[in-house]
């Protein structure tokens, strides 16, 4: 049996009864007393039923032990959620520290897709342009032959005033596509 529940038993075994007054700490600061007698003290360590003694102390000693086991896995429940709170804790610490490097990995993409969209948008207009300025040169270049053709004294295939034709320039939704 626990030393302590028989420590606690043995004065009420032992049929000591206490008449004197008892100091109850109050929250005022001052003591307050409280009288005591034999009969409620009685009343408050026995049962309506008349009960064994000893049967009282078996019991008093089987729910401590119950409650003792049971105080015991409550303390191993504390610690197994204790360790899986600390594990949570530096989990979730190292998933902070990825997070925060994946935002600024996406920040850093998304600064170089921006920059590439700009420069392939001035590349396409560029493109663009460019083409224009070599339709423009071709165009240049056949009014310049067909002149110099003329001049040598050779004729054009319809008529002789006829100016040759500029090449038909493609639809602006084509340059567009290519």
């Amino acid at each position: 049996m626990n030393k302590i529940s028989l420590l606690l038993l043995l004065p009420v075994l032992a049929g000591c009864h206490w008449s004197g007054e008892q100091i109850i700490p109050v929250s005022t600061g001052a003591p307050m007393t409280v009288g005591q007698d034999a009969v409620s003290l009685e009343r408050r360590f026995s049962d309506s039923q008349k009960v064994d003694p000893v049967q009282t102390i078996t019991m008093w000693a089987q729910r401590y032990e119950e409650l003792s086991k049971q105080a015991e896995q409550l303390r191993k429940e504390n610690v197994q959620l204790l360790e899986q709170n600390n594990r949570m804790q530096q989990d979730l610490g190292k998933v902070k520290l990825e997070l925060e490097q994946s935002r600024k990995e996406m920040e850093q993409s998304n600064s170089l897709l921006q920059e590439a969209h700009v420069e392939l948008s001035k590349w396409k207009a560029d493109v663009l342009g460019f083409r224009e300025e070599i339709r423009q040169a071709q165009a240049a270049q056949l009014s310049a032959l067909s002149k110099i053709l003329r001049l040598l004294g050779a004729e054009s295939v319809g008529s002789q005033n006829e100016q040759p034709q500029p090449q038909p320039q493609s639809s602006p939704q084509r340059e567009g596509g290519q």
